[in-house]
């Protein structure tokens, strides 16, 4: 579903995730930290990003609600966080990467396409098609590896949905580990693979577009 995979995108686009285009595009060089914002014609979903090398934390608010997914490539283990229920899941890696959205980079096209400013920051512009057409758009990484920018148009029969993803208020450092823990006195859930994640979210939160991932 075109709109799903503009969200995966979105998310799979600013930390560990983003792995998955290794052999494509550029990673994160440095550990960093950011606010997001995903806008499309439903609605706009804020959120942050915490990117250290192998791990990644996303957290979105959504209605009211705060969902958290923590990717541990180091550990080849993922968790989806319920702050609000104090509870978690523990998914293995590559559930946790489909929670998120990655696709499979064998299903895009990418060419870069030049240099530009984006936030402040000087970035390459790259041009990602999905093969099948569904969806294309344009993504900029900064010259540390950090995804800054996703604009992604999207298609299903005669519907387009567009869009964009954009981190702001970027901060390179070191990154607090505790940010990449399961709180102690978070409870564990059963693991059930086929368990939604941010990907999996209706409405608004379902399309496609830049900010999470390596």
């Amino acid at each position: 579903m075109p709109k799903r995979l503009a969200l995966s995108l979105a998310l799979c686009l600013t930390g560990a995730a983003g792995a998955a285009h290794a052999d494509t595009l550029p990673t994160p060089k440095v550990e960093y930290s950011a606010d997001r914002i995903m806008e499309s014609e439903m609605g706009t979903i804020t959120g942050k990003v915490y990117s250290a090398k192998d791990k990644e934390r996303s957290e979105l608010q959504m209605n009211g609600m705060q969902m958290v997914l923590i990717l541990r490539k180091d550990k080849e283990l993922g968790y989806m966080l319920m702050p609000a229920q104090r509870m978690y899941q523990e998914l293995d890696f590559s559930t946790a990467q489909k929670q998120s959205g990655g696709p499979d980079t064998d299903d895009v096209e990418i060419t870069k396409v030049g240099t530009e400013t984006v936030e402040g920051h000087s970035a390459t512009k790259y041009r990602m098609v999905l093969k099948d057409g569904t969806a294309g758009g344009f993504m900029w990484i900064t010259d540390d590896g950090i995804p800054v920018k996703m604009d992604m148009l999207s298609k299903s029969g005669g519907d387009k949905s567009r869009m964009t993803v954009t981190l702001t208020n970027l901060k390179i450092g070191t990154q607090d580990p505790q940010l990449f823990e399961v709180p102690g006195d978070y409870k564990a859930l059963p693991r059930m693979p086929n368990m939604p994640g941010p990907g999996g979210l209706p409405g608004a939160a379902k399309g496609m577009i830049p900010g999470a991932g390596r």
